[in-house]
């Protein structure tokens, strides 16, 4: 039997497209043209096509009236949005989570991933690993139906998150953060845990507003 493969060259440019994105790199508003993108990684149209349509399906690229697709512009009313959908899910998942005793572990394992990149790592590395500890904390809440919801919603708060790394100076201020979070959530107190999980989502969203009015 053959060896599966396990990245195929459609993949692979969706995974370097994402990272660009969610890094900075390729700025909000950016148009990403087929002829350009395949000119510039050495693939063919139809795989570049693919690789947006991909994009698309997880927000990350959006149609531009009939020309090439652009990145994102999150706007103000967008990020407030967001919120407003994000903010009660992980409060009522944060209420299970205390109410039950739930396990905490692979949240904890998350954070610590964190809390462990170099120095150097990238702003997009550290989005990555940020967005890996909320969708394990979310799991940790047990709903299948939520896990399947959840980590759509996190692709487009790491196109936010990406507009906020200089908010974020220091290597460890992001691990520092979720730190706190995490500590309340496990001290059994569902008042605290939950008056942090406000104080944490109202931090974002107003570093979040501080940007969209420079």
């Amino acid at each position: 039997m053959p060896p599966l493969q396990t990245t195929t060259t459609r993949d692979a440019l969706v995974a370097e497209i994402r990272r660009e994105i969610l890094s900075g790199d390729l700025a909000p508003g950016t148009s990403l043209t087929e002829v350009g993108l395949a000119g510039r990684y050495e693939v063919a149209r139809p795989t570049v096509r693919s690789a947006l349509q991909e994009l698309g399906r997880r927000h990350l690229v959006v149609s531009n009236g009939g020309r090439s697709p652009i990145v994102p512009v999150m706007t103000d009313e967008d990020v407030r949005d967001l919120f407003f959908v994000r903010r009660p899910l992980e409060l009522e998942a944060v209420a299970r989570i205390v109410a039950d005793g739930r396990d905490l572990g692979a949240a904890e394992q998350r954070l610590e991933d964190l809390r462990r990149l170099p120095g150097d790592a990238s702003w997009g590395e550290r989005v990555e690993t940020h967005t890996a500890f909320h969708i394990a904390l979310i799991d940790c809440a047990g709903s299948a139906r939520l896990s399947r919801v959840y980590p759509g919603l996190q692709e487009e708060m790491q196109l936010c998150l990406a507009q906020l790394h200089a908010s974020y100076p220091g290597s460890q201020d992001l691990y520092r953060e979720h730190r706190v979070l995490l500590d309340a959530i496990r001290s059994g107190s569902r008042e605290d845990a939950l008056a942090e999980l406000n104080l944490h989502l109202d931090r974002a969203l107003g570093k979040l507003s501080d940007v969209q009015q420079r």
